[in-house]
């Protein structure tokens, strides 16, 4: 039973853009208890016990309501592409590389000028471009976290790092890591679907995905910071305001999905 639409809360939408076909066709954005670790399946309820524990039986992971409703009330971005990453050791000039199944993937840095008081000397940011740009009519807020539960073999080279995102003033699901380089190279090999990052919606309402392959490059133009509608792009002093009030303008009119 849908309980938002029985005490009257109206559902909110996400609606999901992409050009890239595989992540279309084959690594959409879904619900994050499609994703729920096979280890964790595979968890028995409950272990025979030993000199720590009571009883004759202590219960397991596969109990724990923290990890469940992690992954239950989530959403999840998961990976398009088979990946290698290769983080370079201290003494190398290049921070990193990547290495992908097809060539519809990216990678960029923000210098380590940018957070120096985090970086230090050997922290590195590595964002990886997500293909997919979502929008919301309402002012969700959404957290952003590391699945690290299905992450075991990464989660202490490549760390996502957490923020709060709101699909209304802007679009980008970019992934944003930090690494430290250390002395020898480090490889990292990530597999098609794995979960890459995990969005819980600041709300209790229910969340609709709805899913739209643009198959051209206006949705570049369109899901810019700016929206394509603004012609100082240096003037960032005002630029969310500006933002804000064109959308909710541009809502109050037009009620149909953003079409490219």
């Amino acid at each position: 039973m849908n309980l938002s639409r029985w005490f009257g809360k109206k559902d909110i939408v996400l609606d999901c853009y992409t050009s890239n076909p595989f992540a279309y066709n084959l690594a959409r954005i879904n619900y994050g208890y499609h994703y729920i670790p096979e280890w964790w399946k595979k968890t028995p309820k409950e272990i025979s016990s030993d000199a720590h524990t009571n009883g004759p039986y202590a219960r397991t992971i596969k109990k724990c309501p923290g990890l469940i409703n992690y992954y239950k009330k989530s959403i999840v971005i998961p990976l398009w592409t088979d990946l290698k990453l290769i983080l370079y050791a201290k003494n190398e000039d290049a921070s990193f590389e990547w290495i992908t199944s097809h060539t519809e993937f990216t990678c960029e840095s923000h210098s380590q000028d940018q957070f120096e008081g985090f970086a230090r000397q050997d922290g590195q940011n590595l964002k990886i471009v997500s293909p997919w740009y979502i929008r919301c009519r309402e002012s969700v807020q959404f957290v952003t976290s590391q699945p690290t539960w299905s992450q075991r073999d990464t989660i202490f080279n490549l760390h996502l790092l957490p923020g709060v995102l709101d699909f209304k003033t802007q679009s980008s699901t970019n992934m944003n890591y930090f690494f430290e380089r250390k002395d020898n190279r480090v490889e990292i090999n990530i597999e098609p679907l794995t979960p890459m990052m995990m969005l819980h919606p600041m709300t209790d309402r229910n969340v609709i995905i709805k899913h739209h392959y643009v198959p051209d490059d206006w949705i570049f133009k369109m899901m810019a910071t700016d929206f394509g509608m603004f012609n100082d792009k240096k003037n960032r002093s005002n630029i969310y305001k500006k933002k804000k009030n064109l959308i909710d303008k541009a809502y109050k009119l037009n009620k149909e999905e953003w079409k490219f």
